[in-house]
Parts: C-alpha cells; structure tokens; sequence
C-alpha cells in the first residue's frame, strides 16, 4: 500500500474510535485540590528569658550557655524547621546573638508542639526582642519568617499565656463513673512546678470549681535515675494540666498568684484567661 494511503488509513480509524464506555470522567488538566481549611494565624504569645540551671555544665559545640529563652506559640508548629539559625536575638546593647541549639523540649504531654527552648550562647547579656529570620513552618504549613516578639526579663515572674480545653488523650486520672478525663491546659511563659496558689475553674453560669486533679509530666529525682527510663520529662516544663470534669461548661480559668514557681523558685503573676478547644497537631 502506498504511504499515502496508509497514513489516510490511520486517520480515518483514529476519528471513528471512541472511549469505551463506563470509565470515569476525567478532571481537566491543571485542575488544583480542594484547599484545606486553614486555622487562625500563629502568633508568638511570649518570649521569656531564663537563667541556665545551677551547676547547669551544657556546652554545645564547646560554646558555654549564656541564656535560655523560652517561646511559646498560639498553635502547633512543624519541628521539620526547626534549626537554631532561623532565630536573631537582640540584645541591650546592640549585639545580636544566634541560638546555638533549638529544640522542642523538654515536652512529654501531647500536642505539645508549641513551646520552644533557645540556648542563648554565653556570656550572659539581656535580651531584647527575638525574630524569626528564616522558614519556619506551623501545622497548617504556613511559614512565620519575620514574625517578632519582646522578651520577658528573667528577673520576671512566670506568667500564664494561654488556656485551652483538652477534652481526650489526656494524662489525668478517670473518675469514677465517667467515660474518660479532660483537662484545662494552662502554657506558662517559661518552665514551671505546680505551687501553694489557688486554682478556680469558672463555669459559664460563673460558678467556680477547683481543679479535681493536676497533671505535670515533670520527673522526680527517684524517676530520673530509674531504668527504663519513665514516661516522664527530665525537668518541668512550661505546661500544666488542670483535671477537670468530662463535658463541664467551663468559661474560664483563674490562677491566684504563686499557682506555679519558676525553676528558680519565683512564684508566678496571678491571671485570667479565656478558655479555647486544644488546637490541632501534627
């Protein structure tokens, strides 16, 4: 057959073929996924500098530790980003410091992807504001280069930044008859021990409830030493849960002054905070 003929064949069978039929209808090219529902923009929600442990002999990358400087976010954020060098420091005078190390710790309680550690390298100087200089990322995805904060002096008490609802997955103990636990999360400014301060628990019809338990994941020395090693962090950390009834119609949350001391024992600044539902994670 001649090449002409041929290729008028092909053609011809090409424009008489047709999809067979029941097959799904195609998307067209290009089309974009639904987007998922984002949640409201992170924030920094403190910034408090604290001094290093006593006797605390840390060196990273033979660098003694001048200052730790604790963060504490309004959501989740992704850990994947989390590198020292994406944070500047400011200091009283002038200089600007790089953290040395970055970390999401100490933390053990769940969804807890909200409080950061920096080590400050020594010597000692005060800290003014901190920045993000580079990507990080919250659960959503969305990166908070350039977000900013003030920092708290050391010399400060401990403050309560945050409250939140946890009304599954929690660590309190399940009273009996109920079907599980809940909690009030309270976020400190830095790491805090439960203190002799009073906690009230304030219903929507503005009755008050003490808290029926408290939850911190905080080691006790016998624990820290013990094999294998306990569910438990090293040293407290920045959160701490307070027990509460599952399904109460709780509004807010009120902490007396001294609810929790700091690790160098300062009691903490009285507050009121608005409650929320626990935020998504990771």
């Amino acid at each position: 057959m001649p090449a002409l003929f041929r290729v008028a064949a092909v053609l011809a069978f090409a424009a008489c073929a047709v999809a067979p039929p029941g097959l799904p209808a195609q998307p067209p090219a290009g089309a974009a996924a639904p987007a998922r529902p984002l949640g409201p923009p992170t924030k920094i929600l403190s910034a408090h500098a604290q001094p290093p442990a006593s006797g605390d002999e840390r060196e990273y990358f033979g660098v003694g530790v001048g200052t730790l400087l604790y963060v504490d976010f309004s959501r989740p954020l992704d850990p994947a980003g989390l590198i020292p060098t994406r944070f500047v420091v400011l200091a009283r005078d002038g200089t600007r410091r790089v953290p040395i190390a970055a970390s999401l710790a100490p933390s053990s309680e769940r969804d807890e992807l909200r409080a950061l550690e920096l080590v400050i390298p020594a010597p000692q100087r005060e800290l003014v504001s901190v920045t993000i200089a580079g990507q990080l990322f919250d659960a959503d995805g969305r990166d908070l280069d350039g977000l900013s904060a003030d920092v708290t002096p050391a010399e400060a008490a401990p403050f309560p930044v945050s409250a939140e609802i946890l009304s599954q997955g929690t660590d309190c103990p399940v009273m009996p008859g109920a079907a599980g636990s809940a909690a009030v999360r309270v976020w400190w400014s830095a790491p805090v021990a439960p203190g002799p301060g009073g906690v009230r628990l304030l219903l929507a019809d503005g009755r008050a409830l003490p808290p029926l338990a408290l939850s911190d994941l905080a080691c006790t020395p016998e624990q820290r030493l013990a094999e294998p090693a306990p569910a438990c962090d090293p040293e407290d950390d920045s959160v701490i849960d307070y027990c509460t009834a599952v399904g109460a119609a709780l509004d807010r949350v009120e902490l007396d002054a001294g609810a929790v001391k700091s690790r160098t024992g300062l009691a903490s600044a009285p507050g009121s905070l608005q409650l929320s539902y626990m935020s998504a994670s990771l």
